[in-house]
């Protein structure tokens, strides 16, 4: 990479993280308040009715604002097709969730679903109004405004309304309206920095160009999306709204780390490697050094989070939802798989081996549906063993599959997580063994997690400081030094 690419790369990623990890945080506080106006049940009704939300997400474009990040050139006649195109399809769906709302109620036995679905389906048509220019953003790399589109719009949505309304006893429809709020507000904020022509044009050589990337782009989306959301399927399906509730409460607990390392990365590295995906021996650089520094973060996470899953539960959810810390613990253990997946993902649309990672992920999607049903016969804990099995698998092919753009062996990919494996064993052995000491103090549970945190914390500072030319991240941390340096003075 050229070292203005580094930078824009470098600081689009810290301002995604610093992005991710704000929303993130409000995340937590937004749930924790919400999970106790909000019962169990309805979080299952609502979490039922986002995998059909998520659609807007894929088909507002079908993948063609994804192409536009990936081609090396594009024309005002690209942007104003891609947009003409992800409107028309944004409406159809639209049209078609309120027609199928009925349907849906009755098969997951979910009455109130039909009416949420009617809600909730106008977000397709906000959306696809500016999924064009969001996509711009990324390409562009201005990842400051993306990551502030994010944060506020969810600020707003859930922050304010949705807390607002559940506080005045609005149940299910509380999380309806925040929802909606939150991609107004969202729509309002990307529209303005970065707009184009809002009337309909379609010319057919560059719907061509843009629709081979973005049609297998898009397989790989909707089979991806579906492998995310295909354990909340069968739950809703096989067990109970009660079930699906705390199960989905678990994974969005779980998901926090992937969003804040994972996700980051993913956005910001698939547009800088689309600009130098003719030198494969930059890609690949870039490939494995963001592998390892994602091995460490991942592992990490895992480690301190299973530990202490219990205490996480009982303070952001409360004792209502004790039964989410064993799924919890599952799903936490599988954070390096989910992370690394992200690496590879980014890897393979930049290099534009789409069609070959849609079948992929088509794969992915029906492990998880496969492993989720015959998990849920040990209720949601079997559910959450299931779905790391499915994600160990899309984590293998994924992998396999990037080391074959480089002729790599295995070799070097399980050399490069020794080292974080190592580091993060021995950050496991001494949270365990702080986190016991500190239960038997019998402290009141805040505190108990305060003094845990802080303490692994300062272990794993020393550790990082005293051997990081032994873990191979001297640069970084010397880097990351400096920064702080400057700051200060």
């Amino acid at each position: 990479m050229s070292k203005d690419l580094k930078k824009k790369t470098f600081t689009g990623f810290f301002w995604l993280l610093a992005g991710s990890s704000s929303q993130t945080a409000l995340q937590v506080l937004v749930l924790s308040v919400l999970a106790r106006l909000v019962a169990p049940e309805e979080f299952g009704v609502i979490s039922i009715a986002i995998i059909f939300l998520g659609f807007s997400k894929i088909f507002s474009q079908l993948g063609m604002g994804a192409a536009i990040v990936q081609r090396k050139a594009i024309t005002t006649e690209h942007i104003r097709t891609a947009y003409t195109t992800s409107l028309i399809i944004g409406v159809f769906f639209c049209v078609l969730a309120i027609f199928l709302s009925n349907s849906f109620a009755i098969y997951f036995n979910m009455p109130e679903l039909s009416k949420v679905l009617k809600y909730i389906s106008s977000i397709f048509i906000i959306d696809s109004f500016i999924s064009v220019s969001q996509s711009l953003l990324q390409r562009n790399l201005r990842m400051k405004f993306f990551a502030l589109s994010e944060l506020i719009s969810y600020l707003v949505g859930f922050g304010f309304v949705g807390v607002a309304l559940a506080f005045l006893d609005y149940g299910l429809y509380a999380l309806v309206y925040a929802y909606i709020v939150q991609a107004l507000v969202r729509a309002i904020i990307v529209s303005f920095l970065e707009p184009h022509s809002i009337i309909p044009f379609f010319d057919k050589k560059s719907f061509k160009e843009l629709f081979f990337f973005g049609s297998g782009h898009t397989i790989a989306k909707v089979a991806n999306y579906f492998a995310g959301q295909g354990d909340n399927l069968v739950i809703g399906k096989t067990l109970s709204a009660d079930a699906l509730g705390y199960y989905s409460r678990a994974y969005q607990l779980m998901v926090a780390p992937v969003r804040l390392i994972g996700q980051s990365l993913n956005v910001v590295l698939f547009p800088a490697l689309s600009s130098i995906q003719t030198d494969k021996e930059k890609v690949k650089r870039a490939y494995f050094k963001s592998t390892q520094l994602v091995a460490y973060a991942s592992l990490l996470f895992s480690a301190i989070l299973f530990v202490n899953a219990r205490e996480i539960v009982l303070i952001l959810l409360g004792r209502n939802w004790i039964e989410v810390i064993v799924p919890f613990q599952i799903l936490a253990v599988g954070t390096i798989f989910r992370m690394s997946y992200k690496i590879s993902d980014s890897l393979i649309k930049a290099l534009g081996d789409v069609h070959k990672r849609a079948i992929i992920q088509i794969i992915y999607a029906t492990c998880v549906f496969l492993f989720s049903y015959i998990g849920h016969f040990w209720g949601i804990e079997g559910v959450a063993i299931g779905v790391f099995t499915a994600i160990f698998f899309n984590f293998i092919f994924m992998t396999h599959l990037s080391l074959l753009q480089f002729n790599e062996t295995w070799g070097r990919f399980i050399k490069i997580h020794i080292k974080p494996l190592i580091l993060s064993i021995c950050v496991f052995l001494f949270a365990y063994i702080i986190l016991r000491v500190l239960r038997l103090l019998t402290f009141n549970i805040i505190i108990t997690e305060f003094l845990y945190l802080l303490l692994v914390s300062c272990f794993l500072l020393i550790v990082v400081l005293r051997f990081k030319a032994v873990l191979g991240i001297s640069d970084e941390i010397n880097i990351l030094m400096k920064k702080i340096r400057k700051r200060k003075q």
